[in-house]
């Protein structure tokens, strides 16, 4: 039976992929460790929530699309202690913080080895996103099996896309009706 896209907000989404979009990372991840430059990839990754965020979707990769997600989401369905998730978590700087030493470190990496060339740049590219998956495993494992998607970096951003586009909205709205 075909699954039925829905509409949010007046923007159509895709149906959820969720099931088996796991395979994308666990090949991706093997296919990279063999070969370098196949590490490139992650940018996709990392800009399709981005592009989906600004296509007006919000966070429609995360609920629907994100590999990452679906992985932790199976391995935590096997294996979970779900213990409390730490108060820290929820604390308000958190998510920009985590998000700021990601995405920080990222770029310190990127610059020191984009001069080395597109082997070194794979590399580091599959070396962050592995570090981020495993770290995203051990959330689920610990807490409950999408508890990384509450953190994640990269639905921080979707998520402030879209609220940044809901508030120009609301301004251009205003401006019109005034």
């Amino acid at each position: 039976m075909r699954k039925k896209s829905i509409t949010v907000g007046g923007k159509k989404w895709i149906p959820s992929i969720q099931d088996w979009s796991w395979i994308i990372s666990v090949l991706w991840m093997t296919a990279a460790n063999f070969w370098h430059p196949f590490g490139l990839f992650g940018f996709v990754c990392m800009f399709t929530p981005i592009i989906i965020a600004i296509s007006g979707r919000g966070k429609m990769h995360c609920a629907r699309i994100c590999p990452r997600g679906s992985l932790i989401g199976k391995i935590g369905a096997i294996v979970n202690f779900g213990l409390n998730r730490p108060k820290l978590y929820y604390k308000k700087w958190f998510r920009p913080l985590l998000w700021g030493v990601m995405m920080g470190s990222f770029a310190v990496m990127l610059i020191l080895v984009v001069p080395r060339g597109i082997d070194a740049l794979g590399f580091a590219v599959l070396i962050f996103m592995e570090t981020a998956t495993v770290l995203a495993i051990i959330n689920g494992i610990l807490f409950t099996p999408r508890q990384w998607c509450t953190i994640c970096p990269m639905g921080f951003t979707s998520g402030n896309i879209r609220s940044f586009k809901q508030k120009l909205l609301r301004r251009n709205t205003k401006d019109v009706t005034a």
